[in-house]
């Protein structure tokens, strides 16, 4: 019943003498009143939905960033993106919250201080900044959204490359400092690793082709350490050549590949289809030498999982750009870990999580409980076994009724994950209650990380400045992922799951 149906009522409800005088009041009173009253019951029901409007959310966020996120400090300033960022000021972080931020135990919010970037950028740390940057061109119609996503992938790739090996500074470690002009000068501040996967080598051979052909080839000279057994470390010298063997991560060996198959797409170099050959055949000696399972860890380590589903996901993208023989073979090395995953999960009433597991924990450089069933998700859209998608639904319903637990800082792109795996459940089983979840979990989201007004989202519940080493940006796709659904869910943007 509408609001304004009580307001009857009550006017009804008065002695017979005073409804005859109310009844010669003229018509268009009692008019003016009722479409008075529906206008307030309108007005309130655009403010419920202006709260959840997670579209012009996320503009808020994109716009902020390329007004106010840039590199504008020292002698030559550039369209690249700022790593932190006070969020009252909106420059980067300097003075008292510049101690206060530096002085974060690793132990209270899971960061380690050498692998921040607080007097530079990093694009892999922002990278779907850039992917909500293309969208919005899309939705909107403005071309200065992709514009500015193209000049600051530009700048990247043609001024932090390494003249020594082609490698760039960005990823793990590694930054640019936005007022010496040159590497972030830091503990690791050399080391170059992959961060994420880098889904946009479309884009970034469109606007730079030869700075991305020299690093794919830097790639394959200075981080894979023996060209005739693909051993490589995952960690290699950016200026300095002389890449290791004894850090080979699974997932980082599909980074490289997804890497050399996109340069090979373009250029037709067989250097890179030599390349993917080598690593792929190392994986696939390190497999049948751990029993049959995908070599997922450190050898140095003797850090091994059974599977790893980032590597199976990264062959799969690839294999689509080389020869139908090399792709043949790679979907064969995919394909076994399937099979081994579908072993290790085949117990229906099992989720990602173990029993006393907080859910909500944060992972850097991976994504946690929830971001590993994106994951399998991703794997799931590009063979159909069932293996993943159970697992997808399982850890859904894992999440679905929990409470956020904030005994410890949460950071902005853990719960972006949790708010994407509901959407893929919803994908799934096309049930409304993962997406009233969805959309329950981006509201908290939008309170814990947005609530002060600021377009930028904290560092973590507890921490209020920005830095995008917590995966900001993830939550930020979520929500735009979240608003596509509601809104427009025939509507198809290029929004790639990175953290894996």
């Amino acid at each position: 019943m509408n609001d304004h149906s009580g307001w009857m009522r009550s006017v009804w409800q008065l002695p017979a003498t005073r409804r005859v005088r109310f009844g010669e009041m003229k018509l268009g009173v009692l008019l003016l009143g009722i479409v008075a009253a529906a206008a307030t019951t309108v007005s309130a029901a655009d403010e419920r939905r202006a709260e959840r409007d997670y579209l012009q959310v996320v503009r808020g966020y994109a716009d902020a960033m390329i007004a106010h996120g840039r590199d504008v400090y020292g002698d030559q300033q550039s369209p690249l993106f700022a790593e932190a960022l006070d969020r009252k000021t909106m420059r980067m972080l300097e003075g008292e919250i510049l101690q206060k931020a530096v002085t974060i135990d690793r132990d209270d919010w899971g960061i380690r201080p050498h692998d921040r970037m607080i007097a530079g950028g990093n694009p892999q740390h922002c990278e779907n900044l850039y992917q909500i940057l293309y969208a919005l061109t899309k939705i909107t119609g403005e071309n200065r959204y992709a514009d500015e996503a193209d000049r600051s992938l530009r700048f990247c790739f043609e001024r932090c490359q390494s003249p020594a090996t082609g490698l760039l500074c960005w990823g793990e470690h590694a930054g640019w400092d936005f007022r010496t002009e040159k590497r972030i000068d830091k503990p690791s501040g050399n080391t170059h690793e992959f961060y994420r996967p880098w889904v946009l080598w479309d884009r970034s051979w469109q606007v730079a082709a030869e700075p991305c052909r020299r690093f794919a080839l830097g790639l394959w000279e200075h981080q894979i350490g023996n060209h005739q057994t693909g051993d490589y470390s995952r960690h290699a010298a950016i200026d300095a050549p002389g890449p290791g063997t004894e850090a080979p991560y699974a997932r980082h060996g599909g980074f490289y590949i997804e890497t050399w198959a996109a340069a090979y797409e373009r250029t037709r170099d067989n250097v890179f289809l030599q390349a993917i050959e080598c690593v792929v055949d190392g994986l696939e000696r390190a497999r049948i030498h751990e029993g049959g399972m995908l070599a997922g860890g450190s050898k140095r380590r003797g850090s091994r999982r059974s599977h790893d589903v980032s590597l199976a996901i990264s062959l799969d993208n690839a294999a689509a750009k080389v020869t139908p023989e090399l792709a043949a073979k790679m979907r064969e090395v995919a394909s076994t870990n399937d099979n081994v995953f579908a072993k290790v999960h085949a117990d229906a009433g099992q989720g990602l999580a173990a029993g006393g597991v907080n859910l909500w924990s944060n992972a850097y450089g991976g994504s946690g409980m929830a971001g590993s069933a994106d994951a399998c998700m991703t794997r799931y859209r590009q063979v159909h076994v069932d293996a993943y998608r159970r697992v997808v639904l399982r850890t859904a319903e894992q999440y679905r009724n929990q409470k956020i637990n904030l005994s410890k800082p949460v950071w902005p792109g853990t719960m972006g994950n949790v708010i994407l795996l509901m959407v893929n459940a919803h994908e799934l089983t096309g049930e409304h209650k993962y997406l009233e979840a969805a959309d329950r979990f981006a509201q908290k989201g939008v309170e814990l990380f947005l609530g002060d007004g600021c377009p930028l989202p904290r560092a973590s519940h507890v921490h209020a400045h920005y830095e995008a080493v917590t995966n900001g940006d993830t939550l930020m796709m979520a929500l735009l992922r979240l608003w596509q659904v509601q809104n427009e869910p025939d509507r198809k943007l290029a929004l790639v799951f990175t953290d894996r």
